[in-house]
């Protein structure tokens, strides 16, 4: 029995997440159908209007049809206007709901009465056959509106045919026709709303992929610059910013610094406690050194224990004590990790181009790294200075 049950609030869910779409596209169709109604309205005024009656029914019946199509005239004509208002207003939704609706409601209620008014001389139902064509075709309808609203249809289609329709074999067979327009346009209807919610269903699933494309894309871009452990940035992305700091340096000839930071007797950290400690300081160390950056300044892990920092318009003076600052820091902050005494320290090697002098990023880092091995060889835990050659 629980295979048959309906889950109303399911179906309500949906119907409040596709109202929007609903009501949007419902708007955009009113807004190229309803210019189109007046005219049509016209030619029929013109026509009947030649027309001299020949009979008392036949004067009955060509006034009623005047009337109808002049009513037609000014309530479409009317929609048409209010619908081009409300084109560039999305916010004023009940209006637009209510425009949606009267269009709806009037398109069947003048069918109805134009094929009430044409059993006055003839057996035709074809305006009702139109009018549920094209409210099916033109606008849509949840499955439950289009049942109700086609039934309302029918019901009044039978209560007029039974006012203006006098022959029992001529109302049994409009009766049965009427049935079968309502049918139509209910099958119509339920079948736009079928694609309605295939098209939207496949359209949130392409934008759900692309959604998903753009956050992989985002992360393998991440990764192809970022180191993976630190979260800092990686050779080749550095390398790309320091080109670009020393172009800028040739036009406002601001001094800069590199510095290469090396963590002294690392290998002793993953030998003795083991390799899972030695990332753990490896994250450490590169948190400490990303909150004491600035944010013109480009921080990165080159491998291993080894960083490098572009410290941007920054002469020698202000970068030795940036580089004595990073030192003393990690000295202070690296005595212990996740409960480890580990006792860490770190050599500093700087180069730096100060206003007049030119290099090359290829002698920067060489004078970095001349700098540092000096420092590892005067015994660690310190900063030396280098100039480019």
């Amino acid at each position: 029995m629980r295979a048959w049950r309906i889950n109303w609030q399911a179906i309500a869910d949906k119907n409040r997440a596709l109202a929007p779409q609903l009501l949007e596209q419902n708007m955009r169709r009113l807004r190229f159908a309803a210019p189109w109604i007046p005219p049509i309205n016209l030619m029929h005024i013109w026509l009947f209007w030649q027309r001299q009656p020949e009979s008392a029914n036949e004067a009955l019946w060509r006034q009623g049809i005047l009337v109808a199509h002049g009513a037609m005239f000014v309530f479409f004509g009317a929609l048409a206007l209010l619908a081009w208002y409300l084109e560039r207003r999305p916010e004023r939704v009940r209006l637009r709901q209510l425009c949606v609706s009267a269009a709806i409601v009037g398109t069947l209620g003048f069918a109805t009465a134009i094929s009430a008014i044409d059993q006055l001389i003839t057996s035709n139902i074809t305006p009702l056959l139109v009018g549920c064509t094209l409210v099916a075709l033109i606008f849509l309808h949840r499955p439950f509106s289009a049942l109700w609203l086609f039934s309302l249809t029918l019901a009044l289609f039978l209560f007029g045919l039974q006012q203006t329709q006098g022959d029992p074999i001529v109302l049994l067979s409009n009766q049965v026709n009427g049935l079968s327009a309502c049918s139509i346009g209910l099958l119509l209807a339920w079948l736009q709303w079928r694609n309605f919610i295939q098209i939207y269903t496949q359209k949130q699933r392409l934008q759900a992929q692309a959604l998903l494309l753009e956050e992989q894309n985002q992360k393998l871009s991440y990764l192809a610059e970022h180191d993976p452990l630190s979260g800092l940035l990686n050779r080749r992305a550095f390398n790309t910013i320091v080109e670009r700091e020393l172009l800028r340096y040739k036009r406002t000839r601001q001094p800069l610094c590199l510095l290469l930071l090396d963590l002294d007797y690392f290998k002793a950290i993953n030998d003795r406690f083991g390799h899972p400690l030695g990332d753990a300081v490896i994250k450490r160390v590169a948190s400490l050194l990303s909150s004491q950056v600035r944010s013109l300044d480009s921080l990165a892990r080159l491998g291993g224990e080894e960083f490098m920092l572009l410290l941007s318009d920054c002469d020698r003076e202000q970068g030795l004590q940036i580089a004595e600052k990073l030192r003393e820091l990690m000295e202070t902050q690296l005595r212990e990790v996740d409960g480890k005494a580990v006792a860490l320290t770190v050599s500093i090697g700087i180069s730096y181009l100060d206003a007049g002098q030119s290099s090359t990023y290829e002698s920067l880092y060489a004078a970095s790294d001349r700098a540092l091995y000096s420092a590892k060889q005067e015994g660690r835990n310190r900063v030396k200075v280098a100039a480019p050659n």
